[in-house]
């Protein structure tokens, strides 16, 4: 497909390439026999140490979803020039409302099949028109969070860092210095998975649970 006449270009480590949500992407590419390689950074990652109370679970905030950053207000003053590449949602632009028990429609949308929307006439166009502004939004996304991390101070004692630094290192220079690699090593720990003794210590461990699950009651 298209896809393979991009596989040098994503495995070659000369092209620096920013992804947001590394671990999904890199597993799908890797499904499609292309190992990738050059990562830059992850904006999701970057967005977490920017604002961590945008957390839902925890903060109560908006997420760390591209099309909640991409449309961020604050990010994205009225006037800002990426504000019009914001995510737009899959469902609204290519969501088919789900038809009722009478034939009616619902106001409950389905998506087709991700291989219609790609092939079919009708929607082939707009399906390259999303996938393009994905990456438009996440190169935007990348470069303000890069410049609220750049005006955060980072701390540091250790005079090697400070060095390589300079004398007021910002939290930017924290995420180049230890999470961006980190964030490649969880990619190849999904990748590789962790091995379990299914024969002894996940046996001991399921009679252990049922032990305790009759203790309680």
């Amino acid at each position: 497909g298209v896809l393979q006449h991009f596989k040098a270009w994503f495995e070659n480590d000369a092209y620096k390439k920013i992804w947001h949500n590394y671990g999904f992407d890199r597993h799908v590419m890797h499904n499609e026999g292309i190992d990738c390689r050059g990562f830059g950074g992850d904006t999701m990652h970057m967005a977490r140490l920017w604002d961590s109370s945008r957390d839902k679970a925890t903060g109560g905030g908006d997420g760390y979803s591209l099309e909640a950053l991409s449309s961020d207000d604050y990010l994205f003053p009225a006037d800002s020039p990426g504000k019009k590449f914001a995510k737009i949602s899959m469902k609204e632009l290519f969501g088919v409302a789900k038809l009722k028990k009478d034939g009616g429609e619902s106001k409950i949308k389905e998506l087709p099949d991700m291989r219609v929307l790609q092939n079919d006439p009708s929607t082939r166009e707009k399906w390259i028109e999303y996938s393009a502004r994905d990456a438009v939004a996440t190169w935007w996304v990348r470069e303000k969070i890069v410049n609220e991390l750049k005006k955060m101070p980072w701390i540091v004692a250790d005079v090697s860092l400070t060095a390589k630094y300079g004398p007021k290192p910002n939290m930017y220079d924290f995420y180049m210095c230890y999470l961006k690699d980190f964030g490649e090593l969880l990619t190849d720990m999904e990748r590789n998975g962790i091995k379990l003794d299914t024969q002894v210590h996940l046996k001991q461990a399921e009679q252990a649970a049922r032990q305790e699950r009759q203790r309680m009651e």
